[in-house]
């Protein structure tokens, strides 16, 4: 199971990387932007000189401008020119265009339109340009626009061939960022994993001191329960003693609980502990299906018939022969506390069931744990596997729990590499399922 420190540290290297991304894609779109301004104001400049290089050849024929004479005295032929130079009337009715085809209209800025192609296959196809005009004046009398266009399609591909570099370095940029990521997140995780690793073993020592005085007591309250027996049943005994006997008896058995419950929680704490420390390492071994419930099953039964619960086993035969590798102890006790938990909880002549099903698709085996009892309320069901938290506190103490029964289970489960899931209608039972892997032949 990836611990928490783990978990942390892939967590905010995994930020780290959605941020860079992120940045780098915000930063890369207003280069982008800012290079595309760059070139329309380049190609803003070079329509200006164009333009500025034709109007002084502008002639007016019957008052409309015209550039027909100077087309034929610089004798160039209208496909060697690179820009769209057309004349307009004053009522901006297209006159002349030499060079290539472009937009027929008077248009300022970036243009998009579709133009039909001149050939055997005649089609349509989109044009892109960039376009600027200018009044053609005869003394203060306007009387037409001379149009400068040019195609922005070496524009249009600068700009696609960034983007594709951009995408094309994004899974190299990602990677590196991800490797240095890691290693800056393992840095900075490396005091938060100390202070966890001196929490653990604070609360393991802690555990260990608590059950040590725990013992003295139980020694202790074992002897004085024993001479009191002794001295209850001795006929010479004065009446009044014998009540004070009792009294003392009834006091004792209030600390004998006490205890039993400070002794489960050093305990569990120290379980705690072991579960969730990378340090420690449990031994694992193959084991059966057969192997893991036997026992449990049978000391279920007699918790049930105790209680005057009926417990029910499902499994098909083969899938006791089904093997999983893990610890015997750590898994049979997180089966045995969903099983007590599933007695305790269970309305009176209730009924406990265990199914063990098996997905061969996943290969996953799967522990069902279900109870007919009150259930769990739908706020109650994300906090069940949190440490002290309790859905009935006084019931659960009642039963001498101390609130780690559940986070105990599932920090079990998860050292194994496996998920435990809850569902509940309250009033109608809960059912815990186990899914463990199963062990490769």
């Amino acid at each position: 199971m990836p611990s928490t420190e783990l978990k942390l540290r892939k967590r905010l290297t995994a930020q780290f990387v959605l941020l860079f991304i992120a940045l780098y894609f915000l930063g890369g779109s207003v280069a982008i932007f800012m290079f595309a301004n760059k070139l329309d104001a380049s190609l803003d400049e070079e329509l200006h000189d164009v333009a500025n290089g034709a109007l002084p050849a502008v002639e007016i024929s019957a008052g409309k401008p015209s550039l027909v004479n100077w087309s034929r005295r610089v004798a160039l032929r209208h496909d060697q020119l690179l820009s769209t130079i057309q004349v307009f009337d004053k009522e901006k009715n297209l006159l002349e265009e030499f060079g290539p085809a472009g937009v027929k209209r008077l248009v300022f800025g970036n243009v998009q339109e579709k133009v039909t192609l001149s050939g055997n296959d005649a089609k349509s196809a989109p044009l892109l340009l960039r376009s600027f005009y200018t009044d053609l004046y005869e003394g203060n009398k306007s009387i037409g626009y001379l149009q400068v266009q040019v195609s922005v399609k070496q524009r249009d591909e600068a700009l696609k061939q960034i983007v594709l570099t951009m995408l094309a370095l994004t899974p190299f940029l990602a990677l590196s960022v991800a490797m240095c990521g890691s290693w800056f997140a393992g840095n900075a995780v490396k005091p938060v994993e100390a202070a966890m690793s001196l929490m653990r073993q604070f609360v393991m020592d802690a555990a260990h001191e608590i059950n040590t005085p725990v013992s003295v007591i139980e020694a202790s309250l074992q002897t004085i329960s024993a001479e009191l027996e002794e001295s209850s049943a001795d006929k010479k005994v004065a009446e009044q003693q014998s009540l004070q006997i009792a009294e003392i008896s009834r006091l004792l058995k209030i600390i004998e609980r006490s205890t039993n419950r400070m002794k489960n929680l050093g305990q569990s704490l120290i379980v705690l502990s072991r579960l969730e420390s990378r340090q420690y390492t449990y031994l694992e071994e193959e084991l059966s299906i057969s192997q893991v419930i036997d026992s449990i099953c049978d000391a279920t039964r007699q918790l049930a018939l105790s209680r005057g619960i009926s417990f029910n086993v499902e499994c098909e035969v083969e899938y006791l022969a089904l093997k999983m590798r893990g610890n015997l102890d750590a898994l049979q006790g997180m089966l045995l506390n969903l099983l007590s938990n599933a007695v305790n909880y269970s309305r009176p002549a209730g009924h406990v069931t265990l199914k063990i099903a098996y997905d061969e698709g996943r290969s996953v085996v799967k522990l069902i744990v279900a109870d007919d009892g009150p259930g769990i309320a739908v706020e109650s069901q994300a906090r069940v596997f949190e440490r002290f938290y309790r859905v009935d506190s006084s019931r659960s103490r009642n039963l001498g729990g101390c609130g780690l029964g559940l986070s105990i289970v599932k920090a079990t489960v998860e050292r194994h590499g496996g998920n435990i899931s809850l569902t509940s209608v309250p009033g109608a039972g809960a059912t815990f399922t186990v899914e463990l892997a199963v062990a490769k032949s």
